[in-house]
């Protein structure tokens, strides 16, 4: 199976130097939505190190895109997002008293996702555990379908759990539900992940694709800038005041603003461009 094929009809394939992954972009009549799908799907997807070191690579290529309105990750196959790390690596590449290449690379796969200017989204189907949780968590929103679930095995396996991966957690859920997940190692089904905030938005098999299609075509349907915005004063509550200022003001001064007065005056869509 190609890597085209993994992708929305249509879409424009990236390279991802990582033979687990699979990205692109496909063009919509709202700008453009970016792709990063794990592709292992006979080992729930588990990512190795070079997926791994992939991540980020991925991350800043698609963010980089002219109009691109949106990032969705999500496993191939059905079943699992992401299982977690290759652990048949780990004596190999995660071993020693001192950082190792696994542990540079998680922590920079979820920095580039947690730090995406873009809104990001995780597309859920069956497993989410270890790091694929800590994707799913650095993520902006999360969709999962009703058969998904959630873990940490760190401790199962005598491993910490990345720091940056830990402290996204927490904000998320909050610092009691994240050392319950962590400490417990239990899997969490589905309504207990929306239940703590884990999950935003659910669907079933049957509906899931909908599902997906109408969030992200919402999500598009706004204006980028807007968004960017926000989520930029959301993820740096201690960002510099002229820092979101001129963010705030670059808003006001944009043709989307104006669209979007024109818009409601005219009790129309509004069509925004991004700029």
């Amino acid at each position: 199976m190609t890597s085209s094929s993994l992708l929305p009809q249509g879409a424009i394939a990236l390279d991802t130097k990582a033979a687990r992954l699979v990205a692109g972009y496909e063009t919509t009549p709202h700008g453009k939505i970016g792709h990063l799908r794990f592709n292992f799907p006979d080992k729930h997807n588990v990512i190795d190190l070079e997926g791994w070191q992939g991540i980020a690579y991925v991350m800043h290529q698609l963010a980089a895109l002219d109009d691109i309105r949106l990032i969705i990750l999500r496993g191939v196959g059905g079943k699992t997002f992401v299982a977690g790390a290759d652990i048949s690596q780990f004596e190999e590449v995660l071993a020693g008293p001192e950082g190792t290449e696994f542990d540079i690379a998680t922590v920079a796969a979820f920095d580039a996702i947690a730090q995406c200017p873009i809104p990001t989204l995780a597309a859920i189907e069956g497993y989410c555990l270890g790091g694929g949780l800590g994707l799913a968590a650095a993520c902006d929103l999360r969709l999962a379908r009703e058969d998904a679930r959630f873990g940490i095995p760190a401790g199962k396996l005598g491993l910490a759990y990345p720091a940056n991966a830990t402290q996204h957690l927490s904000t998320l859920v909050g610092p009691a539900h994240a050392k319950r997940i962590i400490f417990t190692a239990d899997r969490l089904p589905i309504d207990e992940a929306e239940r703590i905030g884990l999950v935003q938005h659910r669907a079933s098999a049957e509906n899931f694709e909908t599902a997906l299609q109408n969030l992200a075509e919402s999500i598009c349907a706004k204006a980028p800038m807007s968004l960017r915005a926000s989520k930029f004063i959301l993820d740096n509550p201690h960002a510099e005041a002229a820092q979101v200022k001129k963010r705030l003001a670059d808003c006001l001064a944009s043709e989307d603003y104006a669209e979007g007065r024109q818009a409601f005056l005219q009790k129309r869509d509004p069509i925004f461009k991004g700029k």
